[in-house]
């Protein structure tokens, strides 16, 4: 703007006041089609704050399990089903009684069935030998999950079989889920 020491005061003048007025045409949003578009971007980005704060999001945690049996007597009861479940220590405080569940069975051609419910009893399941020292420094830890079944299954399920629980634990808002990571 003023770089020429050689030129006129108003020479620079008149060059910085053709650069504002090319500005100015440049933000100027004159066209019915142009205000539309920015309302349109206000209204969204109006929403998107609005749903960041009270709208609501689903945390599930998925965890891999082996259904199981105690002693010779076969724990799978019609409406409830007993399992092992690798739980990673971050998130094993949040599994509690109460919390919804989905059990999905798996075969030997993949998922076999789904089956909802409610998880009644969370204990930590101790490790005995030489599987005992290692299991602090573990990223995961063996849980005993009992969960009541909304319906019995309609197919026969055997111990052993291998499982994913998923787990709902909880609605947050999504700027909290921002906080948490």
């Amino acid at each position: 703007m003023f770089n020429n020491p050689f030129g006129s005061f108003q020479d620079s003048v008149a060059a910085a006041k053709e650069d504002r007025e090319q500005l100015d045409r440049l933000l100027t949003i004159s066209t019915p089609r142009e205000r539309l578009l920015v309302a349109v971007i206000g209204v969204l980005s109006l929403l998107l704050a609005i749903w960041l704060f009270f709208g609501e999001v689903t945390r599930n945690l998925t965890v891999d399990a082996v259904l199981v049996e105690s002693g010779d007597a076969q724990q799978i009861e019609c409406l409830s089903i007993h399992a092992l479940a690798w739980i990673e220590r971050d998130f094993e405080s949040q599994v509690r009684a109460g919390l919804p569940a989905v059990v999905r069975l798996a075969g030997a051609e993949g998922e076999v069935a789904t089956i909802g419910g409610e998880i009644q009893e969370v204990s930590a399941a101790p490790l005995s030998g030489r599987w005992a020292e290692s299991e602090l420094s573990a990223p995961i830890s063996v849980h005993h999950v009992k969960i009541a079944l909304d319906k019995a299954p309609d197919i026969e399920i055997h111990p052993g079989t291998k499982c994913e629980i998923v787990i709902d634990v909880g609605r947050h808002s999504p700027i909290a889920l921002l906080r948490m990571r």
